[in-house]
């Protein structure tokens, strides 16, 4: 089994081989393969980003095993962005999620364990941590987390970049570029306009299997909020009450009683 420099190497022995090479190559592809069996996956994960930018048209199944490779090593949002790729190539099947699926229910079995064990200490330590959540708050956004509202996605929807955000925050006329990668929102309106485009049934859906109660609080308190706009103050506060009774335990709400 080759290491990660003796791969790296590899690499660029096979670069000068094939310098003008356009399209898919057998051998850096192989490369990628040993990478993965020897678990790095980030490297494979590169390689296949490699091959991809050399072809004219996206390959869907490079692009699925590029996925994978950034699934395995961790990098769950990254990879989500892969597969949201693929999946507006074709629909994608159940068998070319089960990495996917298996990573993610790896991590919260994981995360549920580590809470567990932590919890006495966080009891004695809020005060801290609520000061320091504002710095660590971006970093600390959870797989499934809008990265402009800061809470769990809620009617998670693509945009063309891969990247996903609620449907709600999209329909914001602020909006102008994707948070994660720049890209201007308006730079094609048929693209980026928010009628055209739809929920992302795939990550909605793991949502809605793994964070069934607090999908359903969001909802309840998005719903709230619509009332409260339209004067509707006892029926707006029932739905307040209902998602914080739902999602009390983890759904985080600060970012709504800003203002």
């Amino acid at each position: 089994m080759l290491h990660s420099a003796e791969i790296k190497k590899l690499i660029i022995s096979t670069e000068v081989d094939v310098p003008s090479a356009t399209g898919l190559c057998a051998e850096m592809l192989g490369v990628a393969d040993e990478a993965c069996r020897a678990g790095d996956f980030d490297l494979a994960a590169e390689i296949y980003t490699s091959q991809l930018a050399e072809l004219e048209h996206t390959d869907r199944g490079l692009l699925l095993r590029k996925a994978d490779a950034l699934a395995r090593g961790g990098r769950i949002a990254d990879a989500l962005d892969s597969y949201c790729i693929a999946a507006n190539l074709q629909a994608l099947r159940p068998d070319e999620l089960q990495i996917l699926v298996e990573v993610i229910a790896h991590t919260i079995r994981t995360k549920e364990h580590s809470d567990i064990k932590t919890i006495s200490v966080a009891s004695t330590s809020e005060s801290r941590c609520f000061e320091s959540d504002e710095i660590d708050e971006e970093q600390n956004l959870d797989l499934f987390s809008c990265h402009l509202c800061k809470c769990l996605l809620t009617e998670p929807t693509s945009l063309v970049c891969g990247h996903t955000f609620c449907k709600r925050c999209l329909e914001d006329d602020l909006v102008k570029e994707c948070r994660s990668c720049r890209l201007k929102t308006n730079k094609s309106p048929r693209q980026f306009s928010v009628d055209g485009l739809r929920v992302n049934v795939i990550i909605s859906g793991l949502i809605g299997k793994w964070f069934n109660s607090e999908s359903k609080a969001r909802r309840y308190w998005s719903e709230g909020e619509g009332l409260w706009k339209k004067m509707d103050l006892s029926n707006a506060i029932l739905k307040f009450n209902t998602a914080i009774e739902l999602g009390k335990r983890r759904l985080h709400l600060r970012p709504f009683l800003k203002n």
